[in-house]
């Protein structure tokens, strides 16, 4: 008999194996086995935090008692603060954004949503979408287990759209004598 850990491993890379081999169904197909993926997953979510909640501070107790447990309330973030999670996610990041003059704080998160504002130089921006997708989204994915989507909120309602800052130019004067 494999003993649980093995199992899960086993499980884990099976399902690793078959969401790679997605990429050769047809777009269509594709989206429709993702869609059912994602409404798996947000019945899993509830149920397993709702799960969490009646056991309270038995928590604990039942993750360590088997590794597919324990992989299940960490993958649904029981237990943990999620804001934070979702923050770190966000480290790699923020040198990015700090960069360009812009700031991106992480205000909520509820069912897997992340509830962000941008802010400074990335208002109005006409590249923050761009960052957000790119950079932001894409973080969120891959360092905050259980991230479903992002929820932005307009730090500066109406601001003025304006590309976004480019390098400093160097002012070119005499050689010094």
């Amino acid at each position: 008999m494999h003993e649980p850990g093995k199992q899960l491993d086993d499980l884990l890379d099976r399902m690793e194996e078959l969401l790679a081999a997605m990429d050769q169904f047809e777009p269509s197909v594709r989206d429709q086995v993702f869609e059912l993926l994602d409404c798996v997953d947000a019945l899993h979510r509830h149920a397993i935090t709702g799960l969490a909640e009646a056991l309270g501070n038995d928590v604990e107790t039942v993750r360590a008692k088997h590794p597919a447990t324990d992989w299940l309330f960490t993958a649904y973030g029981v237990g943990v603060d999620e804001c934070d999670l979702a923050t770190q996610a966000l480290k790699d990041i923020r040198p990015y954004i700090h960069g360009h003059g812009g700031e991106v704080e992480v205000l909520a998160v509820h069912d897997g949503v992340v509830r962000v504002r941008m802010s400074g130089a990335c208002c109005g921006c006409t590249a923050s979408a761009e960052t957000l997708k790119e950079g932001v989204q894409k973080a969120l994915s891959a360092g905050f287990p259980g991230f479903v989507r992002l929820d932005v909120v307009d730090d500066r309602p109406g601001a003025a759209a304006h590309p976004p800052p480019g390098p400093t130019l160097l002012q070119i004067g005499p050689r010094p004598a």
